[in-house]
Order: C-alpha cells, then sequence, then structure tokens
C-alpha cells in the first residue's frame, strides 16, 4: 500500500482551467520581458485567485491559467489586445481541481526547435479539442513543450509507452551531470529549461529522452529548491520515481526529503522514492523518514558522482513503473459559451 494513515488527501477546489499558445512579438530580452509580465500578473491577478503558467519556447508562448471562470474570460478579452503577442489559440479548457499551487511559474525552453514545429503541435491540439477530445493541462503541457524530433514526442499522452523520472541531489550537481551523461551515452540532445515562481526561485533543469525497451524514459534533473515552484509541483503526479542522490551527510539528506515530502502532499499515488548513497548505513535515516511520511522508499548502492554506476544500481527498480497521472482525455465545459 503506498500511503499510511499519516496521510490523507484533503478535497480540492475546482476551478476553470484553460490553456492557449500564441505568437510572440518580442526580440531579445525574453527572461526580462516575462519577468515584466510577471510583475503585472501577480498584481493583478492575485487578488481575483487566478494562477498561471507561463512558457517561452520556439518563439511562442504558452499559458495555462487556473481560478474563477468570470475573471478567467475578463482576462482573456484583456490578454488578447496585448502587443506582446498574436493569434492566440485556446487549446486546453475544463473544469476540476486546481494544479498550480501558486500563482504564478514561468519557464523558457532553450531548442534549436523552428517555430513552424511548434505551430504544427498547436494546430493538432487545437484541432484535437475542436473534435470533442482533450488532454489535462499537464499533458497539454508537456506536448507543447517536447520538440516533435525527440523520441516519443507522439506518445506524450500514452501512459503505456512514456515513462518520466525525476533525480534531485542532495549536494553539488550530481543530478546534472547523470542527465549529460544519459543524453551522450544514448545519443540523445539534453533540453534545458530555466524556471522561476512568483517570488525568484530561479531554477535550472535538464532532461533527456531515449528509448528503453518497450517505453521511452524522460529523465529530468532538478535542483532540490525546484521542487517548491509550482509549476514543477504540478508535474510531480506524471512521476513514477523521484531518484534521490544522497550525500550521506543528514544535515543535507534529509531536508532534500522534507521538500520532496511537501511536493508529494495531498496526491493519493505519490512517485516511488529511490534513494542513491555510496553506503547502506546511509539510508537509514531518509527510509525512517520517508516511511513515517507514508511514501515508498527504495535503496540502490552507488557513488552518486558514478553515473554509471547510479544508472546500473536504479534502471532495474525503474521498471516496476506506474502509469501517470493526469494524461486521460477530458470533456469539454461550457465556458466560452458563455460570450
Amino acid at each position: 500500500m503506498r500511503l499510511n494513515s499519516k496521510v490523507c488527501v484533503e478535497p480540492q477546489e475546482s476551478v476553470v482551467r484553460i490553456v492557449y499558445a500564441s505568437e510572440a512579438c518580442i526580440g531579445a530580452g525574453v527572461y526580462a520581458e516575462m519577468e515584466r509580465i510577471r510583475a503585472s500578473a501577480v498584481r493583478h491577478n492575485v487578488p481575483v485567485g487566478i494562477h498561471t503558467a507561463l512558457l517561452y519556447q520556439s518563439g511562442w508562448f504558452v499559458q495555462w491559467k487556473e481560478g474563477p471562470g468570470h475573471a478567467l474570460l475578463r482576462l482573456t478579452d484583456r490578454l488578447a489586445a496585448d502587443p506582446r503577442h498574436h493569434s492566440l489559440r485556446i487549446v486546453h479548457s475544463s473544469r476540476g481541481p486546481r494544479l498550480l499551487s501558486g500563482p504564478w511559474s514561468m519557464a523558457i525552453v532553450q531548442t534549436n526547435e523552428e517555430p513552424e514545429s511548434m505551430a504544427r503541435r498547436v494546430a493538432r491540439l487545437r484541432q484535437s479539442m475542436e473534435n470533442g477530445v482533450q488532454y489535462s493541462p499537464p499533458a497539454v503541457w508537456r506536448q507543447l513543450s517536447t520538440p516533435l524530433g525527440h523520441p516519443g514526442a507522439a506518445q506524450q499522452t500514452n501512459p503505456d509507452a512514456f515513462q518520466r523520472i525525476l533525480v534531485c541531489a542532495a549536494a553539488a550537481s550530481p543530478s546534472f551531470e547523470f542527465a549529460r551523461w544519459l543524453a551522450a551515452r544514448h545519443q540523445q540532445p539534453l533540453v534545458r529549461r530555466r524556471f522561476a515562481g512568483d517570488e525568484g526561485l530561479d531554477v535550472g533543469t535538464d532532461y533527456v529522452d531515449f528509448n528503453d525497451d518497450d517505453r521511452v524514459l524522460r529523465v529530468i534533473a532538478m535542483s532540490r529548491k525546484g521542487l517548491a515552484v509550482p509549476l514543477t509541483r504540478a508535474f510531480v503526479p506524471d512521476y513514477s520515481h523521484i531518484v534521490l542522490l544522497l550525500s550521506g551527510e543528514p544535515e543535507r539528506d534529509l531536508p532534500l526529503l522534507d521538500k520532496v515530502a511537501a511536493a508529494c502532499a495531498g496526491l493519493a499515488s505519490p512517485p516511488v522514492l529511490v534513494g542513491v548513497a555510496q553506503h547502506h548505513a546511509t539510508h537509514s535515516r531518509p527510509f525512517a523518514l520517508a516511511h513515517h511520511l507514508g511514501l515508498i522508499y527504495l535503496d540502490a548502492q552507488a557513488h552518486p558522482h558514478d553515473c554509471a554506476g547510479v544508472w546500473a544500481a536504479v534502471h532495474p527498480l525503474l521498471a516496476r513503473w506506474r502509469e501517470a497521472a493526469n494524461s486521460g482525455p477530458l470533456s469539454i465545459p461550457d465556458l466560452f459559451a458563455m460570450r
């Protein structure tokens, strides 16, 4: 059983959720412009209960918004006239639980992909929505942010084909070293992303997609403070496992467990934790803490900076994976028929 009696799942607030894509009309200084958008959005949207995630990639903006329906309608009308973008296309609308835990997140994905490739993904999602089939906001976000040339790009919504793993380190940057090593080993591009929250929390995160037997694996490296960004938390249910590269120092390892537990709070089926440490004794306190919090903890032996050793120790455990949440189809509400 995944959870014990210490963990309870409280009823979630029901909100309207929309995702739209638009073509950006900004030149250099993208991040600075997004910071200006953040300042305005936090000032205007927080009082009316709207939470937002903003993505810039390949010359496009993607915004995921959640909140009261009438407030979102007014906001969408105002955004359509913003000169920093044009040709706004809604690719998702639904009512359901709030998935963004904070008022603001933003991300920039560094890729050589041409805008036309992004446009094809937007058109595909728009056509799917018009045909009466759409996917959850996280699934839409994944489809729009994954370049078409990546392994499994066309299988993002198939839980039987795609597995996602998060890797965090207690100290230094072995998680990013591990992602780079996997990219080189499988001869696949390493995608670099930059995230921020409403009060800073500027973090980098890298990922690599590659074929692994009968599935596509996405391995995401993230610093532990990235677990506090609302957008990254919204994707925690997608991960089958969270790999923790432990330092052997409790003052570093236990705070990492605390941050992971906070990101998993309220999930009916949280990811399995896989602790990686050089010495078996290192696992005793993280295991006890995870057990106390109702989380499954598996131990693996390897030096955190030995990428080949980490992969050899972790890979067999990853085969026991579950279907990712947030990937099933949703019905389209009548929100935008209110006009």
